[in-house]
Formats: structure tokens, sequence, C-alpha cells
């Protein structure tokens, strides 16, 4: 066996400055393990790689760009702390001189806030820079046609049309790596040749390479592209449903689309669009006991009910919102769009980088606005004195408080699914509900998000705790995938934490109140609109 030789100063030296860490090196000398590649270094005494990562100018643009350490490692990709002592390293103490200046105004909490710019350093949205990038432009302004291409499509619904539409225009999909396909939207194969079309998805994504395909079993689209690890900040999202505005909570552009677009975009053909206006919301303020994410959502609704925002992104942020968990923040993006908003995208933070980290191998670069930031319309909104609230389905802008349905009588509550399905809320109902038993005249359905909630509630005792309340425990998966169950006889009402379709026979099928998941459980044990607050947190 040959003897390796051991590289010169010199050349341990050039591999350093092109490669930096011990293990890099050794991977380059083809196999050469790290602490080899540490004692060669401590022999030739060669210290260990310490050159800034970032440099001075980097460090200096960002601070004062954002006079904010969190902010501005955002944008690196590092946490708070981390950015604080690059800047102590090099120097930076003081605060900007923006930032000097802003704190000697008085801002007054309101509704609408004057949107006025005193811009030096951009003046650049989430929006405009991840449209930017990906039509290569260094700036985009807002009304400007763009074609572009996606970094990732997720077909959520009417997969075989999709695929119809496809097969017009091409044989081989652009890039199978950018393509999520589902099923779980549709469970039962009845009527109008489902399981055939079922099917033709999966025989088109074992002949494509769609690695990224679900069948039946899996669950819901949005919860199975959030678990999976498939939606990363800074990205544009294209998707079919109105399920995948949830996607927005992860920091991306996420826009929908019809079937014949998306096929087209399969077969290659890039995007074309006007670059949206956006819309800054921002809430603040701590939940009282018993508000859930819904009842924050019904009220932004209803605040934003009197403004047109169609065809417009919104960007929220705020301390109520750092409080949210992902999960949360997926219900919160979803119900946003109901203001016609084209999009709802979540500011990205600590909490969205935990969340990713160990989920997903897909590279990413978070995207965070500039700090003036352009926006059409600034919204401030407090919910410290917020209570739990209830809105029809078909009339969600009109949302009211409990205190005003309480004691209307509920036969339907449907627990879970797209909106509400994820672990959380079903630990929020169980708390609730364990130990009673649901009212002898209301019919309790819990549908789980996907298979992984599934498992983890059957792991930690929440189906059991809804099994013995008297609760009917569906397949995971979304609430129209049993319209037989599902229907209401005339004069019922129904209570639920997700868009409902209920079958068409019921003659007031759009009797249905939107809830948070809190709302629903209690009001499961009564057989009545109930207020949450006194069962708990």
């Amino acid at each position: 066996m040959k003897k390796r030789s051991i590289p010169t100063k010199a050349e341990l030296l050039r591999l350093q400055k092109l490669y930096k860490t011990d293990e890099k090196i050794g991977e380059r000398l083809g196999g050469v393990p790290a602490y080899l590649v540490a004692y060669w270094r401590r022999k030739k005494n060669i210290p260990k790689y310490s050159l800034p990562k970032f440099s001075e100018a980097e460090i200096r643009n960002l601070w004062e760009r954002y006079g904010d350490d969190e902010k501005a490692g955002l944008e690196l990709g590092i946490s708070k702390a981390a950015f604080y002592n690059w800047r102590r390293r090099y120097g930076f103490r003081e605060k900007p001189a923006f930032l000097r200046l802003e704190q000697l105004e008085l801002n007054f909490p309101g509704m609408i806030v004057a949107s006025h710019t005193n811009s030096l350093y951009g003046q650049r949205s989430v929006v405009q820079k991840i449209l930017a990038r990906l039509s290569e432009k260094e700036w985009i302004e807002v009304g400007q046609e763009v074609e572009v291409e996606p970094d990732l499509t997720v077909t959520a619904v009417a997969a075989a049309q999709v695929i119809e539409a496809f097969s017009q225009k091409s044989d081989i999909v652009w890039n199978p790596g950018k393509i999520v396909l589902l099923l779980g939207d549709e469970i039962r194969p009845t009527g109008d040749n489902l399981a055939n079309r079922h099917q033709v998805v999966r025989d088109f994504s074992r002949r494509q390479g769609i690695k990224a395909f679900y069948d039946l079993s899996e669950g819901t689209c949005c919860q199975l592209a959030l678990e999976r690890g498939h939606i990363v900040p800074g990205r544009l999202t294209l998707g079919v449903g109105n399920q995948v505005a949830a996607y927005g909570a992860m920091s991306t552009l996420v826009l929908p689309i019809n079937l014949e677009d998306m096929g087209r975009i399969w077969a290659g053909d890039k995007y074309k669009m006007e670059v949206p206006e956006t819309v800054q919301i921002v809430i603040n303020g701590h939940r009282a006991r018993g508000v859930g994410v819904i009842d924050i959502a019904l009220h932004v609704i209803g605040q934003l009910a009197d403004d047109d925002l169609r065809g417009r992104v919104i960007e929220y942020s705020g301390s109520a919102i750092s409080q949210m968990s992902i999960g949360q923040r997926f219900t919160f993006s979803t119900l946003l769009t109901e203001t016609g908003a084209l999009a709802a995208i979540c500011a990205y933070d600590a909490t969205t980088r935990r969340y990713l980290t160990g989920r997903t191998m897909n590279r990413f670069q978070p995207v965070i606005p500039d700090k003036d930031a352009e926006y059409s319309r600034l919204y401030q909104i407090n919910i410290d004195q917020l209570q739990p609230l209830a809105a029809m389905q078909d009339k969600i802008t009109e949302s009211k408080t409990l205190a005003e349905l309480q004691d209307l009588p509920v036969q339907l509550i449907v627990l879970g699914s797209c909106l509400s399905g994820r672990f959380e809320d079903l630990r929020v109902a169980t708390e609730i509900l364990k130990g009673k038993q649901v009212h002898e005249g209301c019919r309790l359905y819990v549908v789980p998000g996907s298979r992984a909630v599934y498992l983890e509630a059957l792991k930690k005792g929440l189906i059991r705790v809804f099994i013995e309340a008297g609760a009917i425990v569906t397949h995971a998966g979304v609430g129209q995938g049993l319209p037989g169950d599902f229907a209401l006889a005339d004069g019922e009402r129904a209570l639920s934490t997700t868009y409902l379709e209920l079958n068409s026979n019921a003659t007031n099928s759009s009797n249905i109140h939107i809830c948070s998941p809190a709302t629903a459980a209690a009001s499961a044990l009564n057989g009545v609109i109930t207020d949450p607050t006194r069962y708990g947190r």
C-alpha cells in the first residue's frame, strides 16, 4: 500500500484558503480524516481557520439598513447574538442615524398608518426581492410585468386535469424536482371515474420520476408540504387549490394559478405576471385566555373588510405573530386570503429558522423587506381586548363574539382538516374534552391533517380522549372527503374549524360557523355555541 504523502505548509495554507475547514480539506485530499489534517496543521504551526465569514462592509451595510441585530442577522441567516458579535468585532456600537431620528418621533396606535419612506438603502418588499431574483433583475417596480420560473409547483386539487392540460403541450415535465403532487383531498373513489383519475396521477408521477407524490393515505396538501420540508423561505411557489395559501407562513411567496397555466409551466413555459402591490399588517398585543389563532384571523378580516385588497400581497408581522407557532401561522395565512388578497407572507424570524432545522435538505436564502420598503398601505392592529369569535362561512368578514351567539344550538362540529388539523390544534381540544362526553344531540368529527399528525396524536393519547368522549375520528384528510357523513338536516347548524363542503341535499348547507378548536370542543360538550374561556387556557 502506497504511503500517503504529507502536504507541505504552503499546500496546507493554500487548501485552507480555498476550503476553510479541516473536514473539507480532508475531503479534497481524498478522504483524509479531519483529525489528521488538524495534526498536520499543528506540526506546521498553522492555526485553525478563523478569518471573518462576513466582511466589515457587509456588516456595516446591514447595520445601517436595519439598525436591528435580529433583522440584520436574518438577512445573513444567523442569530441575533451572532450578528451582535460581528458588529462589535468591527466596532459598530452606535445606533444608525436614521434610528436615532425615528426614536424622536411619536407614533400613535391606530388602524391605518400613513405610508411614507425616507430611503437611503432600498425600498424593496419581500415580493419585489423574490421576483427580482427570479427575473434576474436588480430592481423591479410594482406593476411591472415579469416572466419567471417558479422555485416549486404544488397541485393540491384537480391533478388529473392538470396532467391533461400538460399532455397537450409536452411529454416530459420541465423539472420533476420542482413538482409536488397530492391526492389527499379526495378520498372516496365514487362517481365520475374518480378512481380512474387517481390512477392517472399515480402512473404519471411514476413515469415522470416525480418523487414528491403523496397518495390518499398521507393527508392534506398544506400539512404534508409543511412536514416534508418542501416549502422554504424566500421562494416563489405556484399552486392549484386554495389550500396552498397556507405556505405563506414560511416566509415564501405563493400564488394561486389555474390548471391550464400549471400545465404550461410543467411543459417548460415561464409564468407571466405583474408585480403586485404589498400591504403591511402589524399585529401586536397578547392573546387573552380562550382566544385562538382563528379568532385573531377573523378579527383582522373584519377590520380590513371595507378595504379593497384584491390583487395585493399582505406581509404580516408583529409581537402577536412572533408568539405563534408555524402551524398557527399556516392557519392565519390561509384565512387572510379571505380579505381578497392574492397571498399572505409571514415575516421570517427565529421561529421559522428553528422549524426548518433538520427538516429540509433544500438550501434557502431568507428574504426580509428593506428597512424603507414601500407599501401601498400599512395597518396596525392590537388584540389585547380580543374575545373569542365565530363567523358564518359564507359571511366570514362579519364575525361576532361568542357572547352574541351564546346558546345557539349546534348539531354538527368538525374539528381539524386542512385549516387546523395539526397536533397542537387537536391537543387544545382534548384539554377541554378529557374526561367528559360530547352532548347527545351533537355529532363531533375529528379530522387529523396528516398521517404523521394522526400517529403522533395516537402515541400521545389524544385519539383515545376523542374516542372516549364520543367523537368520530376519521382518516387524515379534508372535510369534504366524507360528503355523506358531513350532512345537515333541515334546521341544523354546524361549527367547523375548517372550510366545510356539506351534502348538497342539505337545504341549509350555508349555515356553518367557522370557529377555533377551543370553541368547537367547548360547544361539543354542551350542544350549543359555547365560550371556551372557562374551560382552560
